[in-house]
């Protein structure tokens, strides 16, 4: 009997990604599914760098109804430290199943087309589903180090391992910098993007006539939600945000603004305020002062708070699509709120 045929099917995309600062090579990975088929990550856009949690490539195949994979097998070159890892995991098919189901409330569209793998050094790989304007972590995987033929990997070059590496890192411009000036990431880094706490996040407005639009956020373990989906009320395992973006009218005007955490501060902060208890409920409060530019951000519950000083955010604020406030420490490029 063909399983295949008798498991519901999802329109779905294979992705890979890496970050930025820490791009990788892909030397083999697929999604597998339930009868052992597969459906390959696209390795033709090399090298993988990009946001953390975003679509890379998408590998388009002329038929793109899968079941929902059952396990990831995915070897990958980490360029920053010249090293090979593999991964091969069983996923969370039920999760990933009621995820792909999902549907957008106002067009019936699957919220989710695509299922990305995050290669990250030390072998770190997340594996998030991806949609318009969400993307939600199914599982946090750990790879191991393993050893790569070169001639298998890369047949046409005669580079050594720790060349071929060193001149694929010198064209991420970006991060060849970020390796010459730091060297190797912290080992515990990607752990500390992935950990999650429970809490929920809650605009307050000094103006009562103010009235929230819309709030979109962006999270360090590479999650995303900007469909206003209400669901930031809700106190629920989440990443640390590296990104909030918020909207509201006041006197018929329209105001933005986004606010970027500083990653050493807000880890020192929330590892402060849970300590070893991430399950405790917190909740993460953002006021907005009367003069739409006067910020406080705070963690706090029944018996604790803690400020974050906004010294330590970037801040930038549009009134009616002009710029209308800008902190001292804003140096984000041209455009780069919109990134």
């Amino acid at each position: 009997m063909d399983n295949k045929s008798n498991k519901k099917k999802y329109e779905w995309f294979a992705s890979g990604n890496a970050p930025v600062l820490f791009p990788t090579e892909l030397a083999s990975g697929d999604f597998i599914l339930e009868d052992m088929s597969k459906i390959s990550i696209d390795p033709i856009s090399l090298p993988f760098a990009t946001t953390w949690g975003q679509p890379a490539s998408k590998q388009l195949l002329p038929e793109n109804d899968h079941p929902a994979p059952k396990f990831v097998l995915i070897t990958w070159l980490s360029m920053v430290e010249k090293k090979f890892y593999i991964a091969a995991d069983e996923l969370p098919i039920k999760q990933i199943e009621t995820l792909l189901a999902e549907k957008n409330e106002k067009t019936d569209e699957p919220k989710y087309n695509t299922i990305v793998a995050g290669m990250a050094p030390y072998g770190n790989l997340a594996i998030w589903l991806s949609g318009n304007g969400i993307v939600t972590e199914v599982a946090y995987l750990q790879g191991k180090e393993m050893a790569v033929n070169m001639k298998d990997f890369a047949p046409k070059s005669k580079l050594t391992l720790e060349e071929y590496a060193t001149q694929a890192l010198e064209k991420c411009k970006e991060a060849h910098k970020n390796f010459q000036d730091n060297n190797l990431p912290d080992p515990l880094l990607f752990e500390r993007y992935m950990q999650k706490f429970n809490y929920r996040i809650s605009p307050k407005f000094e103006y009562e006539k103010t009235q929230l639009e819309k709030i979109e956020l962006f999270y360090y373990n590479g999650e995303l939600d900007t469909t206003n989906s209400g669901q930031h009320t809700k106190n629920t395992m989440r990443a640390k945000p590296y990104k909030i973006a918020l909207h509201w009218s006041a006197d018929r005007l329209l105001y933005s603004a986004y606010f970027w955490t500083d990653e050493t501060k807000i880890i020192e902060t929330f590892a402060n305020f849970y300590d070893d208890d991430t399950q405790k409920e917190g909740e993460l409060i953002i006021e907005v002062g009367k003069s739409n530019k006067d910020f406080k951000l705070m963690l706090k519950d029944d018996s604790t708070m803690i400020e974050i000083p906004v010294e330590d955010i970037e801040i930038i604020v549009f009134k009616s699509k002009f710029e209308f406030f800008k902190s001292k420490n804003y140096k984000r490029p041209p455009n780069g709120w919109n990134s």
